[in-house]
């Protein structure tokens, strides 16, 4: 399908001694060559894809025709692995100790331990999942395409949470509509 993609190879820096050296987002610090083949691998992907404010009738699923089923996209505020990272030191939350080649686990651990802070603070089940955008890895959705009319909250109740979990990660981007990049959906 993704044909005209060229795959890329993930390369690290190294130090004088050939280590990789470390980093708090990606685990090791990558190559411009490899940041720059993951973007443009990432810009191929989300061709015709891209986050809008607005999301067009025929993408809306309708419960009154079950036989129409767009691709699922979400509503909500994007952010990177550092807003992430940033919003579990800040809050001092419980993150388990891992050595860096167990990076990945530290980022999860913090997914879970900021969707907990979130979803208490909102007073509702908040679900981080993965938009489709070139900038950001994860996102807090508030509802999605298929059931925006029985989860949208009322415009207070949202402005609410959306200075909730603005505040919380730091997040100064409008709330927009994202493709679904979780391997669930």
């Amino acid at each position: 399908m993704y044909s005209q993609i060229e795959r890329y190879t993930i390369e690290y820096e190294r130090d004088a001694e050939g280590n990789k050296i470390p980093d708090r987002l990606s685990g090791y610090n990558l190559t411009e060559q490899t940041i720059q083949a993951r973007r443009e691998y990432r810009q191929a992907i989300m061709k015709g894809r891209e986050p809008m404010d607005d999301l067009p009738d025929y993408l809306r699923a309708n419960p009154r025709s079950p036989y129409l089923q767009p691709p699922k996209l979400r509503y909500g505020l994007a952010f990177t692995t550092e807003q992430l990272l940033d919003c579990a030191e800040r809050y001092d939350l419980p993150l388990e100790e891992l050595p860096i080649e167990r990076h990945a686990l530290h980022v999860c651990d913090a997914l879970c331990e900021v969707d907990s802070l979130l979803s208490g603070a909102c007073k509702m089940i908040l679900r981080i999942t993965k938009p489709m955008d070139l900038d950001n890895e994860w996102m807090v959705p508030l509802y999605d395409n298929y059931n925006w009319w029985s989860e949208r909250l009322v415009p207070e109740e949202e402005e609410e949470v959306v200075t909730l979990i603005r505040r919380a990660l730091k997040i100064d981007m409008p709330l927009r509509w994202y493709y679904d990049a979780s391997p669930s959906s």
